[in-house]
């Protein structure tokens, strides 16, 4: 079937832009899980060019809710207390994770990580971004470029399900298979589902499920599946309101005695950004460009890879012991939906491709 395209003003309807705790990996696969239901509502029939019109054609802006989301790609257990609240990117490679969210239009959102020993925030307010963690009590503080209020800020717009939805909706082409699937029931709201499938056999993805509102067309859970019946990555919310925040939920007030650090989900140095600290600093503010090139994306859609240099983390020997060598030098890892190669330059490439077509890519991909 043919869609729509997806314009840009349409686009950002889609978006409830929520700050991110989890670094953009590839396109389409920064996705966690909610709770299913066996409920199926008996609503109208709509087409998916209909269901997708509809998306974009919401004006619901203002929510807050609780996220629910687990990660099950078969990897090792990390190291660290699994019950503190962590900023970090591995928090989301593994286990099971609550997350309080506000939202109220493009510029102002905020999220808490809940664990049973902490818990992490990240403020979006205007040109501020905020971030804090209680176990460690050290806050940042960005103020972002004015040419970024007009769309998500970098890094932010990945941990809600319309904000995945909208990057998947983004990917449909001809090499999608789009249908609308039974519906269902997400936090007692009744849903259409709409399942995007990738016709590319280098794609490890077989399928992408987003349940939609039925009342206001936004996102409610988004699901992706490798080969296993159950989704390897998937978010969804277990509550949700559609009432507006009070604007204090976004007002941040660093806690007495935090230390102020440099901001984990953006570059300290990045461009166009400039830091201002309320409390004591450890990393002083410094000019110049970043210390590690850009990561950079590799093709387009459902086989986009990333090419990150220096990944951090991973160079440490994090997840050293659950790679195999595939010769010289060169090693992968390889779980139920996301595979890495990691080459003795210190470059790593992340994709959702089967490991024959990620290694062909690292090996050919200039320096």
């Amino acid at each position: 079937m043919t869609l729509p395209e997806i314009s840009g003003r349409a686009r950002r309807r889609l978006v409830w832009v929520v700050p991110a705790v989890v670094a953009a990996v590839v396109v389409l696969l920064a996705v966690l899980t909610g709770p299913s239901s066996a409920s199926t509502p008996n609503l109208p029939t709509m087409s998916a060019k209909a269901l997708i019109v509809a998306v974009q054609r919401s004006t619901t802006t203002a929510f807050s809710g609780t996220v629910e989301e687990t990660t099950n790609l078969g990897l090792p257990s990390l190291p660290g207390d699994a019950r503190s609240a962590s900023l970090s990117w591995t928090t989301f490679l593994s286990g099971t994770h609550s997350v309080r969210v506000w939202a109220d239009g493009p510029d102002r959102q905020r999220l808490a990580l809940v664990g049973e020993l902490s818990e992490a925030e990240v403020v979006h307010n205007g040109r501020d971004l905020w971030t804090y963690t209680s176990h460690s009590n050290t806050a940042s503080h960005t103020v972002l470029p004015a040419k970024s209020r007009d769309s998500a800020p970098a890094g932010t717009a990945d941990p809600t399900p319309s904000a995945i939805a909208d990057r998947l909706l983004a990917a449909i082409t001809p090499s999608t298979e789009v249908r609308v699937a039974k519906t269902t029931t997400v936090a007692g709201r009744a849903a259409y589902v709409l399942s995007l499938a990738p016709r590319d056999g280098r794609s490890t993805v077989r399928k992408a499920t987003i349940a939609i509102d039925a009342h206001r067309f936004v996102p409610l859970r988004v699901q992706i599946f490798g080969s296993g019946s159950a989704p390897a990555l998937s978010v969804g919310f277990s509550d949700v309101s559609f009432s507006r925040p009070a604007a204090d939920v976004f007002a941040f007030r660093v806690p007495k005695g935090a230390v102020i650090e440099k901001n984990p989900l953006t570059d300290a140095r990045h461009e166009g950004y400039h830091h201002h600290f309320a409390g004591r600093s450890r990393t002083p503010d410094t000019a110049g460009p970043p210390s590690h090139a850009k990561p950079a994306v590799i093709g387009s859609g459902w086989t986009s890879v990333l090419e990150v240099h220096d990944l951090p983390g991973l160079g440490g020997g994090i997840l050293q012991d659950a790679t195999t060598s595939v010769g010289g030098g060169v090693r992968l890892l390889h779980t139920a939906l996301l595979n890495v190669v990691f080459l003795p330059d210190g470059r790593a490439f992340v994709g959702a491709v089967r490991p024959a077509a990620l290694e062909h890519i690292a090996a050919t991909t200039p320096r």
